[in-house]
């Protein structure tokens, strides 16, 4: 057992979808917004930023005098969204106005320039004469940098959503939901829904100057949202839900040639594409640009304008998605082997190894998150300063966690559920791994509790049906803060458990039910089940509902989420 389980519903259920909206604190006044998304009175007007107006004057202003502008993102999936975004809608308002246009994209390497925007960048970006940056995904943590740019009379419009730094670059247009003053309602936007939202307002505003740009034209641009909405974990509530489902329609007719391409490789039938889609699939290929190589592979991809470039860039994410899933295999191994050596219960784990790629560090924390159930940081070295990433769960906000150790990083930032940071030294990682683990005792207590997972209600095997199924689509889109609904099936047999898939990592289960029934479910990542699990065992089965599809016939399949056994 994984988890701790909290049945939110006990008893009889007479309107599962009710139930389901109860259970997910859905107030009654926004149900009918909830199940049925809405453009129109779902979406917020893109000037309600409090520094929006200015921010597409200058822009304007630098497209009119043929400025050099630079677009800086950031080398995950939704930094690349974003500057595909930016790049494309740049490029065809300048073109309905007539205006010539001087427009490039900068995308950092992981390795090399870290995340943000580094000191080294701006200092090229002066070198090569450019006259306005414009971030996507990063940048408000960047004052001192920007400083530079400013004494070198260079403006910046910044679209970001991550964490504040101590110090704001003040000025700089900031187009940031959790900016100070801000009022904007949206306070969950990701970096390519910022971005969305200032493109938005540019379009608004090309249309006032004469562009031909028709009504709706800028809804084009939510495949790309779609993508980094879930990508990035944001919440599926208010504006986002609507981008999400709206972003879904798009996605699933995209005349982005990469993205069809990137479908291809990854096996996904557009007109079928879902979240668990995008989370499974399409985001694990752009991420493994920035992750292996460099982000300019997700970016050529997804801004591909032929077939041959679509294909060919594409086919090179197919391949370092390939090569992450190997070598992020082997690191999470190694990383398990070191908390299980240690023979110690701590609050936070904090692990490094040398030779880790960079590009990894992230998947291995969150390996270690899901193993263990606390809190994790994983670090590797790159050239001679440590580079890491954190994940979080049981409420613990890392940005917090990182704050209370005090001025020994080079760099620190992100969001509460997932954060980078940077470190000088292996004697300074040995200090925060010992001033983060007092923390986290201090947060949880003496011990961090197991996790938890929400299970909606009891629901024998036996009614698992299509017309159930078909109201729990009433829910979709799914993802961050409206998860897949989760039942437990009681009292379940175990006939066999064994594991499947080339790294037998995968749980094959089959059970029979109190009334008799044979049924056989899988646990994706669910392996080690199979070795706690004996023939007559007695358990209970938390899972989802899913769709499989074989040979042409689709079918209801129950996907283990956690096994009790009784």
């Amino acid at each position: 057992m994984k988890y701790n389980w909290n049945i939110k519903h006990e008893g009889e259920v007479a309107d599962v979808v009710e139930t389901l909206l109860n259970n997910r604190g859905i107030k009654d006044e926004d149900r009918a917004s909830f199940l049925n998304p809405d453009w129109e009175t779902g979406t917020h007007d893109p000037f309600l930023f409090t520094r929006m107006q200015e921010a597409v004057d200058r822009l304007f202003l630098a497209l009119e005098q043929g400025e050099k502008i630079v677009i800086h993102g950031d080398y995950d999936a939704d930094g690349m969204s974003g500057a595909t975004l930016l790049f494309t809608a740049i490029t065809e308002v300048a073109e309905k106005l007539n205006f010539k246009l001087d427009l490039s994209v900068f995308l950092p390497d992981r390795e090399k320039d870290g995340y943000g925007v580094a000191k080294h960048t701006v200092e090229k970006f002066i070198a090569n004469g450019v006259q306005l940056i414009v971030t996507v995904d990063c940048g408000i943590a960047n004052a001192d940098e920007f400083d530079l740019a400013k004494d070198a009379g260079i403006d910046v419009i910044i679209c970001d959503h991550h964490q504040l730094g101590v110090r704001l670059p003040t000025h700089a247009y900031i187009i940031h939901p959790l900016a100070p003053g801000e009022t904007y309602p949206n306070k969950h936007l990701c970096g390519t829904g910022v971005a969305f939202k200032f493109v938005s307002a540019l379009i608004i505003e090309a249309r006032k100057r004469g562009a031909d740009l028709p009504e709706g034209y800028e809804k084009w641009f939510l495949d790309l949202v779609a993508i980094a909405t879930v990508t990035d974990v944001m919440p599926l509530h208010g504006e986002n839900r609507v981008l999400e489902k709206f972003g879904l329609k798009v996605l699933n007719k995209t005349r982005r040639l990469g993205i069809q391409q990137i479908m291809h490789f990854a096996g996904s039938e557009q007109g079928q594409v879902d979240t668990q889609t995008i989370g499974f699939q399409i985001g694990p290929r752009i991420n493994a640009a920035g992750r292996i190589k460099h982000a300019s592979v997700g970016f050529n991809a997804l801004s591909a304008t032929n077939i041959i470039d679509a294909e060919k860039f594409a086919g090179e994410l197919e391949l370092l998605n390939r090569d992450r899933q190997t070598i992020s295999r082997a690191a999470a191994a190694e990383a398990k082997k070191m908390v299980e050596d240690r023979k110690s219960s701590e609050p936070i784990l904090v692990v490094w190894n040398d030779s880790w790629n960079p590009g990894i560090v992230g998947l291995v924390a969150g390996k270690l998150v899901s193993t263990f159930g606390v809190p994790a940081f994983a670090l590797t070295k790159v050239g001679d300063k440590y580079v890491g990433s954190g994940r979080s769960v049981g409420g613990l906000n890392l940005v917090e966690a990182m704050r209370s150790c005090g001025d020994i990083f080079i760099k620190a930032g992100g969001h509460p559920q997932a954060c980078g940071l940077s470190i000088e030294s292996e004697e300074l990682l040995k200090e925060f791994q010992t001033k983060v683990v007092k923390y986290g005792k201090e947060y949880f207590g003496a011990e961090a509790p197991k996790p938890v997972t929400d299970i909606d209600f009891v629901l024998p095997l036996e009614k698992m049906t299509r017309e159930l199924f078909t109201d729990l689509q009433k829910l979709e889109p799914y993802g961050e803060g409206n998860k897949p609904p989760v039942f437990v099936a009681q009292n379940l047999k175990v006939l066999i458990a064994e594991t499947i898939g080339k790294t037998k990592t995968h749980l094959r289960l089959s059970v029979t039910t109190p009334n008799g029934k044979t049924a056989k479910m899988v646990g994706f990542s669910l392996g080690d089940f199979a070795s706690e699990l004996n023939a007559g065992d007695m358990v209970d089965v938390a899972y989802e509902i899913v769709e499989n599809e074989w040979n042409g016939n689709i079918t209801l399949e129950g996907r283990v989420v956690d096994i009790k056994v009784l």
